[in-house]
């Protein structure tokens, strides 16, 4: 209940006392002993005998206005509204305390509900100076507020700061009222202010740091949600807050720091679970995760999110058998969603990896795979990039460059700047021989990230297997070395620059330092095979073929190089003879 009652009243008393020489002021001494009793009890919180010796005083002086504002006072803390409206008629009948007690009144309708009648009586006395106007206009911005009038609550807030501007409701009311009105910058000055006025109110830090989240300056919310912490340490919604933030941000390690606690100590909701089985799946402590997650499946049952995050874990320890058990399960609680198919697509394709052990093999049919693409490619959204994307991926990895094609080139229309899909692309065209249109996507992506080794070599190694700026190629792909001179990959991209240069020499010691690096990779020792080719050595070079097709058996194109070579290094065997 909103009191402004005693406090503000008995300093407007005492601030603001009858006119000198006022017949007030000769005042019965039985009366004047009855008030002065009543004031002292008042002054020590006793209502009832404070009432009783005012009442008492009142009966010897009547129209004294003094007793008759201290009555009102009091029968107002006691909620003898009636009383309290008839000696607050008395005052303003009389003109004495008028706004005192149109002040007193105005507690009355509100107390009442009657807010608008409390509206009318607070602006009554917006030009006076009998009473503290600071405390009318925060009055006058509580009802504002309360009847959702957010412009009569922000003026009203607006004037009170202007009187005081070291009050904490006034700051942090104006912050919220701000941020809901879209005005930004003033929200968070409001918010700031409020928390220099009292830095121990973890509301300010906690509206300061969702307006600053909302808008998206996330560091700028951790740092106000930590700060909330600190003052509350137990604060769920700062806890979940910052919880999300840590885990976009990928501070996992902060992220478990948080909520570790909180969960041993069963203090940590299902949400707040969920988010501490993300961070730790993230670091990699993949028992800790799932013994958070089986154990909201527990307490949950099969929500669709643990279901997948469970699924999810298992596929990357390997575990293909049990990871499809839950993800078959998946789809049976969301058959119509897209996400739910995409790892049995992988797994069914062969696109997963490596299984743990041979039980967690699990062995899908061609028809599966086929089957599992069909029904992900039905659920999708063909108007969202990322549906898109994810289907070409697919073609691309299982080399149906044709639909891979269809399903990139969508997403490319939906976000023709997406780093990841001209990425894809340049490789798709790459693998197709359309080196050109690989050339231009990925020229696309070199001039937003100029300084990217990776982007470099990828351009550079471009330009050079079309044979195409074999300088600028050089220059790209030396820069890429710059930052990484150990990458066998950027080697493998410099020795064929240089190879295209006709330098062959040189060409085949960058080449082997590269094969040094990355032992087995099938494509370096192609290159190096073909260098030897080039220096006139058939021998070495029938040996790097024939290393390229030990890596990598399903790769045709080797078999002409190597009946080349061999039949080159016989020719050469017999010149000899």
């Amino acid at each position: 209940m909103l009191r402004y009652g005693r406090v503000l009243l008995i300093a407007a008393a005492v601030c603001f006392p009858p006119a000198a020489g006022s017949a007030q002021e000769r005042v019965d001494r039985t009366a004047q002993a009855y008030y002065m009793r009543g004031a002292f009890m008042e002054s020590s919180d006793d209502l009832v005998l404070a009432y009783m010796f005012y009442a008492e005083a009142e009966k010897h002086e009547p129209d004294n206005a003094r007793i008759n504002f201290a009555l009102a006072r009091v029968t107002l803390e006691m909620g003898k509204f009636d009383e309290t409206r008839r000696y607050a008629g008395r005052l303003i009948e009389k003109g004495i305390y008028e706004s005192s007690a149109r002040l007193i009144l105005a507690e009355v309708e509100y107390e009442e509900r009657n807010r608008d009648k409390a509206i009318e009586l607070l602006e009554s006395i917006e030009d006076s100076e009998d009473v503290p106007l600071f405390d009318v206009y925060k009055f006058l911005a509580r009802i504002h507020l309360e009847n959702k009038d957010f412009d009569a609550a922000r003026a009203a807030l607006e004037k009170a700061r202007d009187l005081d501007p070291g009050d904490l409701f006034v700051h942090y009311r104006l912050g919220l009222i701000y941020a809901d009105i879209g005005e930004i910058e003033k929200a968070v000055e409001s918010l700031r202010e409020a928390i220099k006025v009292n830095p121990g109110f973890s509301g300010s830090h906690l509206a300061l740091g969702s307006i600053l989240l909302h808008y998206g300056d996330g560091e700028g919310a951790a740092k106000a949600f930590e700060e909330a912490l600190e003052l509350d340490p137990g604060n769920r919604t700062a806890v979940t807050e910052l919880s999300r933030l840590y885990l976009e941000d990928g501070r996992l390690e902060e992220g478990v720091e948080l909520l570790e606690q909180l969960y041993k100590d069963r203090r940590l909701g299902d949400n707040g679970k969920l988010v501490l089985g993300r961070f730790y799946y993230g670091l990699g402590r993949h028992e800790d995760a799932l013994r958070v997650f089986r154990g909201l499946l527990v307490t949950l049952g099969e929500k669709p999110q643990i279901v997948r995050a469970i699924a999810e874990i298992e596929m990357d320890r390997g575990n293909f058998r049990t990871a499809s058990e839950y993800l078959e399960r998946l789809v049976e609680i969301e058959p119509g969603v897209f996400s739910n198919y995409i790892g049995l697509v992988l797994l069914s394709n062969g696109l997963a990896g490596e299984p743990s052990s041979p039980e967690e093999d699990k062995m899908f049919s061609s028809v599966e795979g086929t089957m599992y693409l069909r029904e992900a490619v039905r659920r999708m959204d063909r108007t969202k990039y990322s549906d898109n994307f994810i289907i070409g991926t697919v073609y691309r990895k299982i080399d149906d460059s044709e639909r891979a094609e269809q399903f990139l080139a969508a997403a490319e229309e939906l976000s023709p700047e997406d780093r990841d899909v001209l990425l894809e692309l340049a490789a798709l065209y790459e693998d197709m021989g359309r080196y050109d249109d690989a050339i231009r996507r990925i020229r696309v992506v070199y001039d937003n990230e100029p300084e990217d080794a990776r982007i470099n070599n990828f351009y550079g190694y471009l330009l050079a297997v079309k044979g195409d700026s074999l300088d600028l190629a050089e220059e790209l792909i030396t820069k890429a070395l710059d930052e990484d001179p150990g990458n066998g990959y950027y080697l493998d991209s410099l020795g064929w620059v240089k190879f295209r240069k006709g330098q062959f020499s040189d060409a085949l010691e960058i080449l082997l330092s590269a094969s040094e690096i990355v032992e087995d990779d099938p494509v370096i020792w192609e290159h190096i095979g073909d260098t030897y080719m080039e220096l006139g050595q058939p021998e070495p070079a029938l040996e790097s073929y024939s290393r390229s097709v030990e890596v990598d058996p399903d790769r045709p194109e080797i078999g002409d190089k190597l009946r080349e070579a061999r039949s080159a290094a016989s020719r050469a065997e017999k010149k000899v003879e």
